[in-house]
């Protein structure tokens, strides 16, 4: 077989068990390592007939070693080749042989991976336990295999464990924000006043008190966490003993909003509207059916000054 062809052939079963073929550089026979090959590893790391001076190996040596010392991964191969004897040289003229074929491909199925692995393992063994101490551990069967391309990749099994502990991100919770009510809170303002005893109003009696408030210069403040939670009207009045002073007309938080600061910040814009408006006195008014709001304006220093009497004008004789 010609000496081209033979280069060839031994550089294509080299890259495809994913090793590198080395020639010898030396053009004149006789001289230096002319006619010499070697094996390196993909990155580089010398495998077979790589000497100090020189290629060492003969193309004999290098095929025979790339057909019947096929090894599953790279670790196991370079072991092995550290405690394997150049073969002699063949007689010249039996470089050639009937079969042009590079014997079985190493690319398995993953199926197969496997037990294909702990097969070449054990016929590897024998060789690579006369170079390993007796007291050095066995490699491990898990270990990081390199693919026909040099690259390294973990085990079927590690990916999809690393594909199952990816959390998702956490949702951030609402913030509480409050702001001036809009006609268009009429339907929420609806629902949450549901919650008031002896109160029946639904959303367009809502929409035009919202306007009429917003006549008698008075004001709307809502509560939003995710949602219309709480709502706060006010008006100014003016009076001769107090001069302008800010009633509260109405404070409500939705029953399962309560006791987390709802009202509280809801007051705090109150109070600043009432400010602004150069108010000196802050009246609230609370049924007198809800107990627990009593509790709630005494807690912010309210106090009780006064009783409130009302009754209906419409239909009154």
């Amino acid at each position: 077989m010609p000496e081209e062809t033979i280069d060839q052939k031994l550089r294509e079963m080299a890259e495809h068990r994913g090793f590198k073929l080395v020639k010898s550089r030396k053009r004149k026979p006789g001289t230096g390592d002319f006619g010499k090959f070697g094996l390196t590893q993909a990155d580089g790391k010398p495998l077979l007939g790589m000497g100090e001076h020189g290629l060492t190996a003969s193309a004999d040596d290098i095929e025979a070693y790339l057909r019947n010392g096929s090894v599953s991964t790279w670790k196991a191969s370079a072991e092995s080749a550290s405690a394997r004897t150049v073969p002699a040289e063949k007689p010249k003229g039996d470089v050639s042989t009937s079969d042009d074929t590079e014997g079985p491909s190493v690319i398995r199925h993953r199926a197969r991976y496997a037990r294909a692995r702990d097969a070449d393992v054990r016929r590897a063994a024998p060789e690579s336990r006369k170079a390993q101490p007796a007291n050095e551990p066995k490699p491990s069967a898990k270990r990081v295999s390199r693919t026909s391309t040099g690259r390294r990749s973990a085990p079927p099994e590690a990916k999809v464990h690393a594909r199952l502990t990816v959390k998702p991100a956490p949702v951030p919770a609402p913030q509480l924000h409050v702001r001036a009510a809009k006609p268009a809170d009429a339907a929420a303002l609806a629902k949450l006043l549901t919650q008031l005893p002896h109160v029946e109003i639904g959303e367009l009696g809502i929409a035009r008190n919202l306007e009429a408030v917003r006549k008698a210069k008075g004001g709307v403040v809502v509560a939003e966490l995710g949602g219309l939670v709480g709502c706060c009207t006010w008006v100014l009045i003016p009076t001769i003993q107090h001069g302008l002073i800010g009633r509260i007309t109405m404070i409500l938080v939705d029953e399962d909003h309560r006791r987390r600061g709802i009202a509280k910040a809801l007051f705090e814009t109150v109070y600043a509207a009432f400010g602004k408006a150069g108010c000196t006195r802050v009246e609230a008014m609370s049924d007198i059916e809800i107990r627990n709001a009593h509790g709630f304006f005494r807690a912010l220093r309210f106090e009780q000054t006064s009783y409130r009497f009302a009754r209906i004008l419409a239909g009154d004789s």
